[in-house]
């Protein structure tokens, strides 16, 4: 298991949900007030599940890049750092962990 796998596999379920959601993104970009109801977060709750991912660092690299703001003015733009990880690789491996029921 490489670095980045054995990350995420100590993330959350609402970690997961988040990436997951960038995994299934157009260009691996999500806007964080607009994803609360599938993170399961609101507020400063949603807000701690993305700057923890913010903090996660692989190789000297965050996981997930601030954005800007998001079009409604509201809360950030999160894109998944795809050096680290393809959209498709990330997707891979949630799905795996979900299946297991983690």
């Amino acid at each position: 298991m490489d670095s980045i796998e054995n990350t995420i596999h100590h993330f959350s379920p609402a970690q997961l949900r988040a990436l997951l959601l960038l995994a299934n993104s157009k260009k691996g970009i999500i806007s964080s007030s607009i994803s609360g109801k599938e993170v399961g977060k609101v507020g400063k709750a949603l807000g701690g599940v993305f700057s923890s991912l913010l903090r996660h660092k692989v190789n000297g690299e965050s996981l997930i890049i601030p954005w800007g703001k998001s079009a409604t003015g509201r809360g950030l733009m999160w894109k998944l750092n795809t050096k680290l990880i393809d959209q498709k690789e990330l997707k891979k491996i949630i799905s795996d962990l979900l299946s297991y029921g983690i």
